[in-house]
């Protein structure tokens, strides 16, 4: 391993990239959770250069349901401090994905700065927000996919499906107040005024016409807040990175209901308009930021991080990029498993027996994660598996009925999620890994 000489390193990972106690009470200590497969493969790379988890290198783990200011104060700045304390003449570096780097550009503008961080590294930031939290925010409801997954918006909405029972609030306008109290941190990654247009609607010629910025309802004040004064980061900080991922179906517009919009003034979303410029979650425009050096790879939102690998590399001085091994496709498989319940879980490929879950024992010869949260759900993740045709075989021998959801990368969402009665044996759900 190389000696490193380098600043100590913050990484901040994204939303819903950190769990324990604070997000949910039962959950235990700090840890990336079920995003452990997105953030560990970077933080283990990082010993290559000579970095080493509580030594010079820190996690910032933070309640994702709160808003900037409150991560900041509460978890960020106690975290610099403690690290200040073990590497008392270095400043900080801060990596960041996501969200993480919304949080870290909110400590650097903010009041509180105390000019204790040289490099600003952001992967995968929206910087001038995204669409799928303007969705969520009006809709209150995930944004349907028309493209294959990603792991990090499976993870979405897995934990989405654990809060809502757990804090028994539904999806849906309906519920909006409640979804808005509950994760006033997607107010912190709505589209900002430079975004450029949002929302759309279609006149009676057919043309497209947009919505003018003044009368969309709903507005990001942190962001818009932020980006008025990014000119001065450069003042403030030595050196500021953007990871920007492209080439992945991304979302740009809401297409609105026009007769909604103009009769009664309501945001009616009817479809959404993809791009080829993003990273699946985070647009080109939107991962950039004046000021910034960039690199862009052809990553989703959830490979850009361990693929980030290489150009911090370079950052960090080492010259030996290997482009060649940013351009090669990673390729996620994962079937997620969720449910209520203590049930007997059996799954099959053809006639192999990918994994059995008896009496709470799990035995499989594949890697996965399986994540125990209060009230007796649980979280099964399973990767690397082959393809084909699996059969899921469920007996819920308990006396209540349970809940039970699948996704995948490629799984319909319509058909992923089941009631099972109680007493029930040999329930089976038929799916494909293509």
């Amino acid at each position: 391993m190389k000696k490193c000489n380098q600043n100590p390193i913050i990484f901040i990972p994204g939303l819903m990239g950190s769990m324990g106690n604070d997000v949910i009470e039962g959950t235990g200590e700090w840890s990336f959770g079920v995003a452990r497969w997105i953030y560990d493969p970077l933080l283990d790379r990082l010993s290559e250069i000579g970095y080493q988890k509580n030594d010079n290198l820190f996690v910032c783990y933070y309640d994702w349901r709160k808003q900037s200011d409150y991560t900041i104060e509460k978890y960020l700045i106690p975290l610099i401090h403690k690290v200040k304390e073990k590497h008392p003449n270095k400043k900080i570096d801060l990596i960041c994905h996501s969200m993480g780097g919304i949080v870290a550009r909110a400590y650097i503008q903010g009041w509180n700065f105390q000019h204790d961080i040289d490099k600003l590294i952001m992967i995968g930031t929206p910087n001038k927000g995204s669409i799928e939290s303007y969705y969520l925010w009006s809709t209150g409801r995930l944004m349907p996919s028309k493209n294959k997954r990603t792991l990090d918006k499976l993870i979405t909405a897995g934990y989405m499906w654990i809060l809502q029972r757990l804090m028994n609030f539904s999806f849906g306008i309906e519920d909006l107040g409640r979804i808005h109290a509950t994760f006033p941190s997607m107010e912190d990654l709505l589209p900002t005024w430079d975004y450029g247009d949002i929302l759309c609607y279609e006149d009676e010629g057919g043309e497209w016409r947009t919505v003018p910025k003044y009368y969309i309802k709903y507005k990001n004040y942190l962001l818009n807040r932020l980006n008025e004064t990014a000119d001065f980061i450069p003042y403030k900080i030595n050196e500021m990175y953007c990871i920007i991922g492209c080439n992945h179906p991304t979302s740009q517009y809401l297409m609105l209901d026009k007769e909604k919009l103009f009769k009664e003034g309501e945001e009616v979303i009817v479809d959404i308009v993809d791009t080829l410029d993003g990273d699946s979650t985070v647009l080109i425009k939107s991962g950039e930021i004046e000021g910034a050096d960039y690199f862009y790879l052809k990553s989703d939102h959830r490979k850009i991080v361990e693929e980030s690998y290489e150009c911090i590399k370079r950052i960090y001085g080492y010259q030996d990029m290997d482009m060649k091994g940013i351009e090669e496709e990673m390729e996620d498989k994962t079937v997620h498993l969720l449910f209520s319940g203590d049930p007997n879980v059996v799954i099959v490929n053809e006639d192999n027996i990918i994994i059995t879950i008896i009496k709470g024992q799990i035995k499989t010869s594949y890697p996965y994660i399986y994540e125990n949260f209060p009230e007796e759900h649980k979280w099964l993740v399973l990767k690397d598996i082959p393809k084909g045709n699996y059969t899921l075989t469920i007996d819920n021998p308990s006396d209540k009925a349970i809940d039970v959801m699948m996704l995948s990368e490629d799984m319909k969402e319509e058909k992923n999620h089941r009631s099972i009665k109680a007493h029930q044996e040999n329930f089976t759900l038929y799916f494909e890994i293509m």
